[in-house]
């Protein structure tokens, strides 16, 4: 089977010869490529060539344009900070002051450097690859977009005093539809929807900012043809329910949500699980023989829609015989 066809089936819920594997990486992928971060996230060239060698070196049945999370950032217009060798960040809060709904401009993607950058990743990614591997594109959900303009503490705040978000919200949602319909057009077979800010917040807030607007994001990759990734960082186990509900294609999982909890959550519906292999304890500070148990494990806990992948980011100083483990074990025997 080719990774597209692999990935394919798994989410059909069909035999496959080898679980997927669809690790996270970034810092890696700017290892790979022989460049620093900055470059990485600046020259979507080298963010292609960087995945296609992680593919080759360490089976990785995905190639992605993951990066950093302020790209929509900058077509908002925040000031961007770019580290020689760490991830983006905004000067400052762009709605610091406040949800001034005024400095919102919805934008094309395609003027904007940054959202154009990652466009154009995956048009590259298309002409290489397409239809042989499958092609990530990537959005920041759309809770997690506030927390880029606004700030996380400044943004847990306006939660916890019930701010009322609606319009602000609203606004980023349409110009995620854009980014989204702009990637999908370019090849994007999936797409990726980081919201790592909604493992800060309980349920019941979870319920009234973030779900309508993650099933909202779902519900329209599915009306184009296109699959969905949702990716949160954390302890993810006080809203399982509540993101079963989202129907994502794929739900990732960090390392200390317990792999049992999530398929016995999960079970009978269509939603592929992909994750919880520690990139600390396990992937960077273990040896082979680590890896492959742990994997393993997650294997056979995971059930017939697990997907293999640690529980977020893989460290570009993970050692190449441990990645490599990894893969190893995922083959059907």
């Amino acid at each position: 089977m080719t990774p597209y066809e692999r990935v394919k089936c798994r989410l059909e819920g069909k035999e496959v010869d080898k679980i997927p594997n669809m690790n996270i990486a970034m810092a890696l992928v700017a290892k790979e490529a022989g460049t620093d971060y900055r470059t990485y996230v600046l020259d979507y060239r080298k963010l292609v060539e960087g995945n296609l060698r992680c593919v080759e070196k360490y089976g990785f049945d995905s190639v992605s344009v993951i990066s950093d999370p302020v790209r929509e950032a900058a077509a908002f217009g925040s000031n961007l900070i770019f580290p020689q060798d760490g991830v983006p960040y905004c000067s400052e809060p762009l709605l610091k002051n406040g949800y001034d709904t005024d400095k919102l401009k919805i934008v094309s993607p395609y003027d904007n450097d940054r959202t154009l950058d990652h466009i154009r990743a995956v048009e590259e990614f298309r002409i290489r690859v397409g239809g042989e591997i499958p092609i990530i594109g990537w959005v920041e959900g759309v809770l997690a977009e506030c927390a880029d303009l606004r700030g996380v503490s400044e943004l847990l705040m306006d939660l916890a005093e019930e701010e009322d978000l609606t319009e602000v919200m609203d606004i980023i949602f349409r110009q995620q539809c854009r980014f989204m319909e702009a990637q999908v057009k370019a090849g994007a077979d999936i797409i990726g929807i980081g919201n790592a800010v909604a493992s800060l917040v309980g349920p019941s807030l979870y319920e009234e900012y973030a779900f309508k607007y993650d099933k909202a994001t779902i519900d329209y990759l599915h009306q184009m043809g296109a699959k969905a990734k949702l990716h949160i960082c954390g302890n993810i186990t006080p809203l399982l329910s509540q993101l079963k509900l989202l129907e994502a294609d794929i739900l990732d999982f960090d390392w200390m949500v317990e792999c049992r909890d999530i398929r016995d959550i999960t079970e009978g519906t269509s939603v592929c699980i992909c994750g919880n292999i520690d990139p600390v304890a396990v992937m960077l500070q273990g040896i082979e023989k680590d890896v492959a148990e742990k994997t393993g494990t997650c294997i056979q806990e995971g059930g017939k829609r697990y997907i293999a992948a640690c529980g977020c980011e893989v460290s570009k100083d993970s050692p190449e015989n441990n990645l490599k483990a990894m893969d190893d074990v995922l083959y059907i025997k």
